[in-house]
């Protein structure tokens, strides 16, 4: 995999600074309805504590040290499967309440199994594939991927904007700010699921170094097994990511 050029290191930069603010506006959101709300606080509250893990590490993305990109991982990967995790104590609620006939019921049981099915695609990937070159090196791959996880979170918008505007359902404190928290919502995975559709920075295949030109400055295998160097400058290596690996 070649390194981005400036042009999507700058694209990348700007879908991170988005994802970031995304989630941060989403999360004071719940806080204030954590303070409005008196009923279901305490998993609204763990709630409150997962998004401040994805949070955080949307804007640790934007800051290419070790140390915090480390911590981008492991916050990432534990807000989201956590995150993936607690709502799997509603599935029961959720789906003992379906009724066929029911349109908002099956909405609201649309809308979990769709979220739900956002959420873990998106740790996966990161946890198994992000970092693993065969895979990336398949850009169009990525892309179809994460462009469908786009998809579900487009439609879960949609479907809940239904619930809110056409069956007053799913409402918080006002339709108005329930939409605005829902957008959010949309946005911050969005965002997350675009930025991944970018190549990794510094993230180069071997290959590619030996396919380019001669003067360039590259190590050239003869077919005698000495190594000739093409330019009397030192080859320069490329930083390679330091995201955490699991």
């Amino acid at each position: 995999m070649k390194e981005p050029n400036s042009a999507i290191l700058k694209l990348g930069t700007a879908i991170n600074i988005i994802t970031a603010v995304m989630f941060t506006f989403f999360t004071a959101y719940q806080i204030y309805l954590l303070i409005q709300i008196d009923t279901q606080r305490n998993g609204r509250l763990i709630g409150i504590i997962f998004y401040l893990f994805i949070t955080a590490a949307s804007f640790f993305a934007l800051v290419h040290k070790t140390g915090l990109r480390i911590a981008r991982s492991v916050l990432l990967i534990a807000g989201l499967l956590l995150l993936f995790g607690i709502k799997l104590f509603n599935a029961s609620a959720i789906f003992g309440s379906l009724d066929f006939a029911n349109a908002p019921s099956v909405l609201r049981c649309a809308v979990y199994v769709v979220s739900q099915l956002g959420t873990i695609m998106l740790a996966v990937y990161y946890l198994f594939f992000r970092h693993n070159k065969k895979i990336n090196s398949k850009r169009k791959l990525i892309v179809a991927l994460m462009a469908f996880v786009i998809v579900l979170y487009v439609s879960v918008l949609i479907m809940e904007c239904v619930l809110i505007m056409n069956y007053r359902v799913n409402i918080d404190l006002t339709r108005k700010y329930t939409v605005i928290g829902r957008l959010l919502y949309c946005f911050g995975f969005v965002g997350m699921a675009a930025g991944f559709m970018l190549p990794i920075r510094g993230l180069i295949d071997p290959e590619d170094l030996q396919n380019q030109a001669a003067d360039e400055d590259v190590l050239v295998f003869s077919n005698s097994g000495k190594i000739k160097s093409s330019s009397k400058k030192k080859p320069i290596q490329a930083e390679f990511d330091k995201d955490f690996v699991i």
